[in-house]
């Protein structure tokens, strides 16, 4: 969709559809929002927890799939889509419960494999106390950082007399946001491939 036409719904439905759509491309959304709320369109700490609570409450259903949906075809599907075999799950419980902050790091990250972790996740009987905190904790760091980002953007891009110009600068900026975000993504799924093997040797 034209990044116009998002910023354009976020307008208009404000709260309404930050939820639905932080479950999907929270990160992006939150530089979105955070530009917004410098032009007083939310209250930075609702729309702040609206944004955590559409991340984390998707990690919970991801897990508890992976937990109590272990024999489904469909979310043996999800995790294999991403190329997780059963022989990777030795490694994936290692990752989880010795290396949990790490993991959960590169889960939320990681392009291509936020889904099938998570699912992992509940796979391997991590303790949902502990998936839930460190989620938790990271969804806080993350939105805090792209939030500020999207709102220090906005203070600055004020200064830029004409509307037009203005928009302009505004959508550049998220597709830029977004591809930096996207490259990022690619690099740390890269790195997680490669502490995955190095967890495989060390076990081999």
């Amino acid at each position: 969709m034209d990044p116009a036409a998002i910023i354009a719904l976020i307008i208009h439905y404000r709260y309404w559809i930050v939820f639905p759509l932080a479950c999907f491309e929270g990160p992006i959304l939150a530089f979105i929002v955070g530009t917004l709320i410098a032009l007083g369109y939310f209250n930075p700490i609702v729309v702040y927890m609206v944004l955590i609570l559409g991340d984390v409450i998707p990690d919970a259903i991801y897990y508890f799939l992976g937990r109590y949906g272990e024999n489904k075809p469909f979310v043996k599907r999800i995790i294999e889509k991403a190329g997780i075999s059963s022989e990777h799950f030795d490694v994936l419980r290692r990752l989880w419960y010795k290396h949990t902050a790490k993991t959960m790091f590169f889960t939320k990250v990681a392009y291509g494999l936020s889904t099938p972790l998570l699912v992992s996740g509940g796979f391997v009987r991590v303790p949902f106390s502990k998936f839930f905190l460190y989620s938790l904790g990271m969804s806080f760091l993350q939105y805090a950082v792209f939030l500020s980002l999207g709102y220090y953007f906005s203070n600055s891009f004020q200064l830029v007399s004409k509307s037009f110009e203005r928009i302009q600068i505004f959508i550049a900026a998220v597709v830029i946001v977004a591809a930096a975000y996207y490259i990022f993504t690619i690099y740390m799924r890269k790195k997680l491939l490669e502490v995955e093997k190095r967890e495989e040797g060390m076990q081999g």
